[in-house]
Order: C-alpha cells, then structure tokens, then sequence
C-alpha cells in the first residue's frame, strides 16, 4: 500500500482551481500562488455515526489524533473522485465507486483545495483492512460523542464537524436537497416571511400590484390570521405556501388567497394546504375560489388545479376590474 511518499506528485492549480500543467513534490516548499488538491471522506452509517480513524502516532500532521473516515492528497493525474476513492481503499481497504459523486462541499486552506465527500453505508469494521503505517485504529462515532472528543482534545478541531449529522439528513443520496415542509395555522409570527412569499407572486394576483394594495393584503392576512383562518406551509422558518380562507358557518366557506412559493411547486402543497383547510370547515357548505377566466394566460394552471380538486366553473365576475371565474366545491364533496 502507498504510505506517505517523498517523491509523491501534485498537480498545481491556480486560485480558480485551474490545472497549471506543472507538477510539485511532496515535501518541496510550495511555489508562490500555487495550489494542491487534498479530499476527506465522511461515511456516516444507517444511525447516524459516522466512522472515524486515529491516525498512527508517527504520521506527520495531526498525530495520533482522531479523523474522519478517509483523507489524503490527490496524486499527478488523478481527479478530485479518483483520489476519494483511492484513498478509501488505501487507508481502510474499503471499495467504492464515486465515479458520479460529487463533493459535498469544498474549503479552500493556504495551500489548496479540500474536497469533502459525504457518503452513507453500513460498513463492517471487522470487515476493514486498516493501512498500519497510516491507521492505528477506527470506530463509529455520534455526534455527541465527536463534541466530547473534540472537547477532551483528540479530535482533529474541524469547527463544522458537528454541523455535518445536522446537514446529513437533509439531503436525498443524488445531493438534492430533501424538503420537510410542516403545516399549521399563521400567526404573527410568521408575518415577515409570508409578505415575503406575497411580495414573490403578487404578479400573479390582479389587484396585488400596487404597494397599496400589498399593504391592504398585510392587514387582511393579520385580521385572517386573528380570526383563525389563514395557515401556512413551511420549509424550516420560510413561508412556501399560503393560504387565506373563511370558515362562515350560515354562509359557504370561501378561499380568499392560495399561493405557493416558485422554487417549491409541483410538491403538492397547495392540495396538502386545501386538505388541512378541509378539516377546519362545516360539512355540508360548498367551499368557493374566484379565479381565473377561461383562456387567461395567466390562469391554465391555477385553472387545472382547482378542477383536480373537485371545484366545478361557475359563474363569471370581475375582482377588482379584472375578469375572473367563481369556482365551486360541493359541500356534498367535503370528507
């Protein structure tokens, strides 16, 4: 296996990670405005550990101090992937194909780049075959456990290593962040970010387009929000969705404003919101929506939501001047 070698490589890169064409020698001083590429690798397992390595007592840098799971320099040649995953089988003897991983994140030090990979498996530490000159020993470690080591001083003193249990989980294994979108009733406050998701789409409601207009609507959202009648969908502290409604118990129960964020459309948090809204309502009385007309450019999807729905067309209106359709959900239909 490879150990530390003097004569070892490294492609040179400039400050915007641009290969030079030139290679340096481990262990030479590094030229002036020139830069390596180094990697770590951070396997976490199905309970949220992540494996971590002590370096051996005689390695230079960072001595006998424990790390994570795999790290090295990128040797003459070799990718940012390439070097991840030779190093993984180097240090622990572990096989893994990251051909299409990319890292997670990637920190700039003095003299380079770091790549960080994170990766999820299960991995047999029975099963590993520890490189001796470079690992002295491994074990899977949770996050209170790495604070505590860190603490007593026999961790390497990564100040984000904590923070990686908490981002772990909130992306999907393609790195596309995963999105845990909680519902419930707005109340003040939640009044900064949903005028902020407001002031998003208010090109898509006639009548919002003056600042007015959008002051109008705040005051509307806060008596809404009094009476219990305005929720939300939110992803962490950010309004995502919107909704405003009445819940009369003589009269129909009416939508007054729905609105979902851009970036989290084609989620169903409309359809989660009018489920939610659904519960809160008297059985029995039709719920309305005055939308958009029939052939408004504006209006095919609000149009094509409402129908899936169970909303019927109905009778034609203007709101504000502006032409729109009532739209009709039979109390008969409510669950």
């Amino acid at each position: 296996m490879r150990s530390e070698q003097s004569d070892e490589q490294w492609d040179l890169y400039t400050k915007d990670r641009e290969k030079t064409g030139c290679t340096h020698r481990r262990g030479d001083a590094m030229p002036k405005d020139r830069y390596r590429l180094a990697v770590h690798v951070c396997i976490f397992n199905s309970k949220n550990q992540l494996l971590i390595q002590q370096r051996q007592t005689y390695k230079k840098g960072w001595p006998n101090m424990w790390d994570v799971s795999a790290a090295g320099s990128a040797v003459s040649g070799e990718s940012s992937a390439q070097a991840a995953q030779r190093e993984l089988m180097e240090e622990l003897g572990l096989e893994a194909d990251l051909t299409k991983v990319r890292p997670f994140f990637t920190m700039s030090f003095p003299n380079g780049f770091d790549d960080f990979y994170i990766l999820e498996m299960d991995v047999d530490l029975k099963k590993l075959c520890l490189q001796e000159e470079e690992v002295r020993q491994v074990m899977w470690a949770g996050k209170e456990d790495l604070i505590r080591m860190q603490a007593q001083g026999i961790m390497i003193p990564y100040w984000f290593l904590d923070r990686l249990f908490d981002v772990r989980g909130s992306f999907d294994a393609q790195w596309e962040r995963r999105h845990d979108i909680q519902y419930g009733m707005a109340g003040f406050r939640h009044l900064e970010s949903w005028m902020s998701l407001a002031e998003i789409v208010r090109q898509d409601f006639p009548g919002m387009e003056s600042d007015e207009a959008m002051n109008d609507f705040c005051d509307t959202s806060i008596q809404y929000m009094k009476q219990g009648g305005a929720m939300y969908a939110a992803d962490g502290n950010m309004i995502v969705g919107a909704l405003l409604f009445q819940a009369a118990e003589a009269a129909g129960h009416k939508i007054r404003f729905l609105a979902v964020h851009p970036e989290y459309r084609r989620q169903n948090i409309a359809q989660q919101l009018l489920e939610h809204m659904m519960c809160r309502l008297v059985k029995g009385q039709d719920v309305v929506v005055e939308t958009f007309r029939e052939g408004d450019k504006r209006g095919g999807a609000a149009r094509a939501f409402y129908q899936s729905f169970g909303f019927v067309p109905a009778e034609l209106g203007t709101y504000q001047g502006y032409p729109v359709q009532v739209f009709v959900l039979s109390g008969n239909t409510l669950k």
